[in-house]
């Protein structure tokens, strides 16, 4: 009886280690989670007083392209209001300043930046990382950004010269806990490129040198694209390009639109031959949008890309660009636009064009102040999406959660 029982145990180990071997090993895969923000960059960080005005005024005149009107406090002498005259159909702009940044904004008496707004944000996100496995799933180990965390590199290059890098990573980076050998991460955050990493910094220095963990996945000034597996899941960062004027599209040429819809395919068939639990692909500008610039041209959208992978990959997309949020279901992938990080806030939608997906979050209704971040949690198969948003103009219930694609 001996040795049939030693053959059963061998052919039992022999089946394990099979099964390891192979993509199934996914399936006992740990639950994680992570968190998604993006457009988190500001106005001009303008120090100084009425001595640097000429300074500041010429600052503003390359953001803005018009002539702005100056307040000085009384007591400190420091910069205290911008003000951008009405033009054409915009009313006068008021900048409130405190400490060189602008910490509040407002249009025709509509709040559209409230850096305390942002504030909170920050502090949310620092404090979800730091927290042990609490409901409503597993505790977010990292962070993804959809881009644009500066707003320019005009003010200096590289994060030593750089007031937005170093604001930025004095406010949330830094905070974030630092990385065990044995959570198989590069890092903490990850981000996709937006057009403001490149507007006066094209080699883009301030990102590198205040991200240097992201050449280690591959990205470089020449590829800016990039993906990496966690846990049974594949994620993937792609290029749209920087802003050009009026035109809306795909402008990146690192690499060009075909070669990273090549790139992409291939990263898709990829995770489908492995198996993935969940696919997750962030690009900057929006495939489906209706507020601000809109949504990318249907030839330089990634969407007829990935719609020949829904049936057999679960994916979501997150999306920026466009400082609101919305929600979307497309040919059966998950699309979120995440733009509620602090940056100039965007109210104003048009009709959805033909064949537009439906809008699952505004539903038609008036769009308001907001900042919001998206916790997402991996639980087996399944995927958790729940929104946590504070809303200013709601003082009776200012902060809220909203559980995303819930049947």
């Amino acid at each position: 009886m001996a040795k049939p029982l030693c053959r059963t145990m061998l052919q039992t180990i022999a089946g394990c280690l099979l099964l390891l071997l192979t993509p199934t090993w996914y399936a006992w895969a740990a639950d994680f989670g992570f968190i998604v923000m993006g457009d988190t960059r500001s106005e001009p960080f303008l120090p100084g007083g009425a001595e640097q005005a000429d300074q500041i005024l010429q600052v503003l005149k390359s953001r803005f392209g018009q002539t702005a009107q100056l307040d000085f406090d009384s007591r400190t002498g420091e910069l205290s209001r911008v003000t951008l005259p009405a033009k054409g159909n915009r009313p006068e702009t008021i900048y409130v300043y405190r400490e060189g940044w602008p910490h509040l904004a407002q249009v025709g008496g509509q709040v559209f930046l409230r850096r305390s707004g942002q504030e909170w944000l920050y502090r949310r996100v620092v404090a979800e990382l730091l927290r042990r496995n609490e409901p409503p799933g597993p505790g977010p180990q990292f962070v993804i950004h959809t881009g644009d965390l500066p707003l320019w590199g005009q003010q200096g290059v590289g994060y030593d010269q750089s007031p937005d890098y170093q604001d930025f990573y004095d406010r949330l980076l830094r905070w974030l806990p630092p990385t065990p050998p044995g959570l198989g991460l590069k890092g903490r955050f990850f981000l996709a490129l937006g057009n403001h990493e490149t507007w006066g910094d094209e080699d883009l220095t301030g990102l590198f040198t205040t991200l240097p963990h992201l050449s280690r996945l591959g990205m470089s000034p020449q590829r800016r694209i990039y993906a990496f597996d966690h846990q049974g899941c594949r994620f993937i960062f792609l290029d749209s390009g920087p802003y050009q004027g009026d035109k809306e599209g795909w402008f990146s040429q690192h690499p060009g639109f075909k070669q990273q819809m090549q790139a992409l395919t291939a990263w898709l068939k990829e995770a489908e031959a492995q198996k993935m639990r969940q696919v997750f692909v962030t690009y900057h500008k929006p495939s489906f949008c209706l507020a601000g610039h809109g949504p990318l041209p249907p030839d330089q959208n990634p969407h007829p890309y990935l719609k020949p992978f829904a049936r057999r990959l679960n994916l979501t997309v997150f999306n920026g660009h466009v400082h609101t949020t919305e929600v979307y279901l497309a040919d059966g992938i998950r699309y979120l636009l995440l733009g509620a990080g602090g940056a100039p806030q965007v109210f104003q939608a048009q009709e959805p064009p033909p064949e537009h997906p439906a809008d699952l979050y505004w539903k038609g209704s008036a769009r308001v102040e907001e900042y919001s971040y998206l916790r997402a949690s991996v639980i087996g198969s399944k995927l958790g999406l729940r929104l946590h948003r504070f809303r200013p103009g709601h003082p009776l219930q200012p902060f809220q959660t909203l559980d995303l694609f819930v049947p």
